[in-house]
């Protein structure tokens, strides 16, 4: 299976420069090696000092480059779903978009990226690509979209009432209303099934995150938050890369002190990452560009692995006594950020601006929970047996 890893960070950190000094180091070492431009920007070419456009383009042995045409990917999707409303618009008096007259609306391009990546996954011809997004603040929200479209699609057109269309004309008869066309059915079946593909490709044990720092205290406050949300998600962080550490030795006071500087914060990285491997790229003379140079940055970190194991969005379940108690790792967290509900079979977890429902297993929906905790980057929530529903299941 294809491995994916995502490259995203803070901004300034240099993610595009280590996204393209992984996928150079990986293509030298002979795996066949994807370079996806995902951040929008044109930052790959003059890293390569090569020109990347939407169709990909060889520039070494072994590597590919291609850029997300956010542009076309919007249009060509925009246009589909104008087409089967083609009727329906012109009931109600409105004239269809002519393709000059699309425009890309703010955000939608790093969703879209996630549909290019996995057409690539798809063709099986890479055994690694290699994804450089865009920062953290923007990257969480998009790889978060599939799983949540998906969820309100099902709530719209749920299965039972896609069912129900092949009784359509009885239905229609005895309510009295019309009932949705076979295309609102069609296109919801389309979309559920390509989320799904979506959501799997971002969870799978195959897909894992390099996160990209610089040493400083608001780098590393930037760092808790980035590490809270990609957590909360279920992302699989590979490794922590701290660009821009200078020398302890140096004889300049001031590269001495920002040489203490990112001692601190890679101590505190290593105390928030306790089993992630954190990789060090020190200062440079000049800016890495080109594949020879690129090669010399990638001997600061690791290879990319083979990925993670499978698990279950990242939670785990243990047992205490009579409890029931999930564990959810959310490391860099605060707890006045944290907020925790139950609704129905699910567990509403919200941190700051993000919130992810995860679907309880069968053993905890017939559980209460009885409280809950963060310690030591851990949520922990206690469930105990509902008297009410083992003493049904019991009976």
């Amino acid at each position: 299976m294809t491995r994916v890893l995502l490259v995203t960070g803070l901004p300034g950190a240099g993610r595009t420069t280590v996204a393209a000094a992984t996928a150079v180091a990986a293509a030298r070492a002979g795996r066949r090696t994807l370079l996806l431009a995902a951040d929008g920007t044109r930052d790959v070419d003059t890293v390569l000092d090569v020109s990347v456009g939407a169709d990909p383009v060889d520039v070494l042995p072994g590597l590919t480059v291609q850029r997300v045409a956010v542009r076309a990917e919007f249009e060509r999707e925009f246009l589909l779903v104008q087409g089967r409303l083609g009727a329906a618009l012109g009931v109600v008096g409105v004239d269809p978009l002519d393709p000059e007259e699309i425009t890309v609306p703010p955000g939608a391009g790093d969703v879209l990226a996630l549909r290019v990546l996995a057409r690539a996954v798809d063709s099986r011809r890479h055994e690694l690509i290699v994804v450089d997004l865009p920062a953290a603040e923007r990257a969480v929200p998009a790889l978060a979209v599939p799983e949540g479209l998906a969820r309100y699609v099902d709530r719209l057109l749920p299965v039972e009432r896609q069912a129900a269309r092949a009784l359509r004309p009885v239905l229609a008869a005895v309510a009295g209303v019309p009932m949705p066309d076979d295309w609102v059915y069609d296109t919801a079946r389309r979309v559920a099934a390509e989320l799904e593909v979506l959501r799997a490709l971002v969870a799978a044990p195959t897909t894992t995150v390099r996160l990209v720092v610089r040493p400083g205290t608001v780098a590393l406050a930037a760092a808790r938050r980035a590490a809270s949300a990609l957590s909360l998600y279920g992302h699989r962080i590979e490794d922590v890369i701290v660009n821009g550490v200078g020398a302890a030795d140096s004889p300049d006071p001031a590269v001495r002190a920002r040489a203490e500087v990112a001692r601190e914060t890679v101590d505190a990285l290593c105390a928030l990452f306790p089993r992630v491997p954190l990789a060090q790229i020190p200062v440079l003379t000049a800016e890495p560009l080109g594949a020879s140079e690129l090669a010399d940055v990638a001997v600061h970190f690791g290879p990319v692995g083979p990925g993670g194991a499978a698990d279950d969005d990242g939670h785990t379940i243990e047992r205490d006594g009579e409890r029931l108690l999930l564990l959810l790792p959310l490391p860099g967290t605060d707890r006045d950020d944290l907020d925790l509900l139950r609704r129905g079979d699910e567990l509403v977890i919200t941190i700051g601006p993000h919130r992810r429902l995860i679907r309880l297993p069968s053993a905890l929906r017939r559980c209460l929970i009885e409280g809950a905790g963060l310690r030591d980057g851990v949520l922990r929530v206690r469930f105990v047996p509902d008297p009410a529903v083992w003493m049904r299941a019991s009976q």
